[in-house]
């Protein structure tokens, strides 16, 4: 199963997700500002509920195309 065969939109969505978190990650690293630091929190949080819920939608669209190989 190639990721070809999933939703692009999803698949796009989730690998930008995962990016804000990543840059968030590296942000974490450096900034001592505690009103910055609360901030981008909340953002690893939207963005991490966000990366979950498009990675839901390609592991069912991958099981949906498992099931139809079958």
């Amino acid at each position: 199963m190639a990721m070809r065969d999933v939703d692009v939109r999803d698949a796009k969505r989730l690998t930008v997700h995962l990016k804000v978190l990543g840059g968030v990650a590296s942000l974490l690293d450096v900034m001592t500002d505690l009103d910055t630091v609360a901030w981008l929190l909340q953002l690893a949080e939207r963005n991490g509920e966000l990366a979950a819920f498009h990675a839901r939608r390609v592991l069912v669209h991958l099981d949906d195309e498992r099931k139809e190989e079958t």
